[in-house]
């Protein structure tokens, strides 16, 4: 059995103030939900927006068009950041934006002893993996731990120990893998600094010959107790996220185009040929200035292009043999095969990488000139989005709609390169990958639309958008609004949303969590078919069977004051009577437990089948304090409670206390200030027992699943 994990996200704009919990079902989208409850009924169903096609991207048809498409878009970054009212961006000289900035063994382990049943990572769909910091096959578990990838031997339990590991390299720290079979494919950050920091000149040759960006180190574990490298890829570019569907794996990240770095010191020189700009000059007056002064940007920047091969400013990737040296360095892709928006955009690149685990294939990429900050995939498709609300919007510049585009890319069989297919935007911004679902040929988005009164001149919120649920549906080289529920909960947002086959559930928030169901079987009319206000939010929605819910979220009380993580359970077979039939809480304190299950999936894990929840929690309520993995029974019939918990504060103990001098918190009965940080959890059964495996950033432990109070083995991590 393979058991699926989902994701939530917590705000980026601070505390939570208001709540919607939404459900949705086959063509039905949103209704609206707003502080009043008499505004939170009704259904908001709006006719479909026409959507122009200047969202579609076009294919640069040799590399002066990518200069000449470069030289726009560095003139319109240099006019925003020299005239604004908010102090210029750029005060530093072209040293500081040199660099583009982010984001013993034992053999012998018997083969052929593996469990009956083992969870995987919790995903969004069924057969597209995603790369977390954990995998397993049942028989062994592999992890990134620092500079290495660790594998333990898993099964029988008790003999659970380290077989093998293998160190990446000096000042790599690994973030995530993929498995399958006999190959993993560690993905790392990789900074290659090549020249002397002090001598950096301004003009770009220096960063050619340094590389910064992602390393996938694809290993060959066929001998787990002696891993060995398969082979190495570079990509200039820092990883966005990844996905992996039959061995095939894809990969987006985002570059900066290495553009002659001394340009951006015009964003403060003094000179009569650029007009000065006033101390409080208003929106207008900002556009006046920029209209005046870009002829003369256009030709100096311009002059500067001139000196640049234009493929030198493209991202670069590398391949590493198996005994790690480098055997070609190459342009990630031609000119030709990077793709331009109609509008002017910023200098950054996405990048949308493939490669396969099961032989020795090319990495292959295609290019978009702008940047994506958030991705979805299908078995059949890609999607990429970006929204205004992120702090880098790439669509222009100026004053800025609520919005977010979307490019769309096909995932052909084979060895073939993802292929772009449509573009469009929907109004509002998504909150995480759960925000898109595809079904049915079409796209259903979940967005949020408070707006702002943004520009030069400062920002302001206006609270009279909403929350929407937009359907997609691609029309030659268009993704064209087919219908879409809008208005929902004016001055909420989004916390969660969870769209899966002809249903879909959104949770927004402000003082109370109204859960909305609504029907999406009808992808050109969707409706809202019912409607359950409660206390508190959630903010990761995981299917119980079709007819329950159980979602992981922040308790909270009718003034929208914030406790404690709660669980809760919500049956909806009756999709116009939502019910909560099951509610608890962890801690009653305010703010007074964590979990990263909130806003990340892969901490989630659920067996539906023996009806048990694992999730990492930090407790700290009154005197009570507790860092670990709680595990909990959790059904639709029984209803939620603790079956016991598992702390690792013993491992932090002979992680950071083997120093003889150190004697602050390392007494035996002070291994609670050395609080472990738990991140993921494993449930095994095999031969009539079973057990939870529970990994922190200091090791990994088995207990026994029905009494965690029984220890079957720990190991180290260093």
């Amino acid at each position: 059995m393979k058991t699926r994990k989902t994701d939530i996200a917590q705000s980026w704009f601070g505390k939570p103030w208001t709540m919607t919990a939404v459900v949705l079902t086959g063509a039905a989208l949103l209704s609206s939900a707003c502080a009043e409850p008499g505004d939170r009924t009704g259904n908001n169903t709006t006719p479909p927006k026409t959507v122009s096609t200047e969202f579609a991207l076009l294919p640069a048809q040799s590399c002066e068009t990518v200069r000449e498409r470069l030289i726009d878009a560095t003139v319109e970054e240099v006019l925003k950041y020299r005239y604004q009212n908010y102090g210029n961006f750029f005060n530093n000289t072209a040293d500081d934006l040199a660099q583009p900035s982010s984001p013993p063994t034992e053999a012998g382990a018997d083969r052929d002893a593996a469990p009956d049943d083992f969870t995987e990572t919790n995903v969004q769909e069924a057969g597209v993996d995603e790369p977390d910091i954990v995998k397993t096959d049942g028989k062994f578990i592999y992890t990134s731990h620092n500079d290495k990838l660790v594998i333990m031997k898993s099964w029988p339990a008790d003999e659970t120990e380290i077989v093998g590991s293998y160190k990446l390299g000096e000042n790599i720290y690994a973030s995530s893998l993929f498995l399958r079979g006999d190959k993993v494919a560690v993905f790392s950050t990789v900074y290659e600094y090549n020249y002397d920091y002090n001598d950096y000149d301004g003009s770009g040759k220096s960063d050619r010959d340094s590389f910064y960006g992602t390393r996938i180190t694809i290993l060959d574990v066929s001998d787990r107790s002696a891993p060995k490298l398969d082979r190495q890829l570079d990509i200039e570019g820092w990883m966005l996220n990844a996905r992996m569907i039959e061995g095939k794996v894809y990969m987006v990240s985002n570059s900066q185009v290495n553009v002659p770095f001394n340009i951006w010191e015009w964003t403060n020189v003094d000179d009569d040929a650029i007009p000065a700009q006033e101390w409080d000059a208003d929106a207008a007056r900002l556009d006046e200035l920029r209209n005046a002064a870009r002829p003369v940007f256009k030709a100096r920047i311009s002059a500067a292009f001139a000196e640049v091969d234009v493929v030198d400013l493209l991202p670069r990737s590398r391949v590493s043999n198996s005994s790690g040296t480098v055997v070609a360095t190459n342009p990630l892709y031609a000119c030709t095969d990077l793709y331009l928006p109609q509008q002017v955009t910023s200098l950054g690149v996405m990048n949308i990488s493939n490669f396969t685990l099961d032989d020795k294939s090319a990495i292959d990429s295609t290019g978009l000139l702008a940047d994506g900050w958030l991705m979805y995939a299908s078995k059949q498709n890609l999607y990429v989005a970006m929204s205004s609300r992120s702090w880098w919007w790439w669509w222009g510049g100026g004053s800025q709609e609520n919005e977010s585009h979307i490019h769309k890319f096909e995932l052909p069989a084979g060895n073939a390169k993802p292929r772009y297919m449509a573009s469009g935007r929907v109004d509002g911004w998504m909150l995480n990958q759960f925000s898109m679902s595809e079904h049915d040929g079409h796209l259903r988005v979940a967005t949020t639309d408070n707006q702002w009164d943004w520009d030069e001149a400062g920002s302001e919120r206006i609270d009279d958008g909403g929350n929407n649920l937009i359907v997609l549906k691609q029309n030659n080289n268009v993704l064209e609004e087919t219908g879409a529920v809008r208005g929902l909960a004016p001055g909420e947002r989004i916390y969660a949303a969870r769209m899966m086959g002809d249903k879909g559930y959104m949770v927004t928030f402000r003082e109370t969590d109204p859960l909305y169901t609504f029907d999406l079987s009808n992808h050109n009319s969707p409706k809202m078919l019912g409607e359950l206000k409660i206390e508190g939010y959630s903010s990761y929605i995981h299917p119980m069977g079709d007819k329950h819910l159980l979602t992981i979220g922040v308790d909270g009380d009718e003034n929208g004051q914030m406790s404690g993580v709660h669980l809760q359970i919500f049956d909806v077979s009756d999709m116009a009577k939502p019910t909560r039939i099951h509610h608890h809480v962890i801690s009653t304190g305010s703010w007074s437990s964590y979990s990263e299950a909130l806003y990340n999936h892969h901490a989630f894990t659920y067996h539906a089948d023996k009806k048990v929840l694992a999730i990492p929690a930090s407790i700290y309520d009154g005197g009570e304090q507790f860092t670990g993995l709680m595990i909990f029974h959790a059904s639709a019939d029984d209803g939620i409670s603790e079956i016991g918990r598992v702390s690792h504060g013993d491992l932090v103990s002979q992680a950071y206390c083997h120093d003889e001098n150190r004697d602050w918190g390392c007494s035996p009965d002070q291994g609670w200030r050395w609080w472990s940080d738990m991140r993921r959890s494993i449930f095994m059964s095999g031969d009539g027992q079973d057990f939870v495996y529970s990994l922190s950033s200091v090791g990994l432990k088995v207990n026994e699943l029905y009494d965690p109070s029984v220890e079957i083995a720990q190991v180290l991590l260093r």
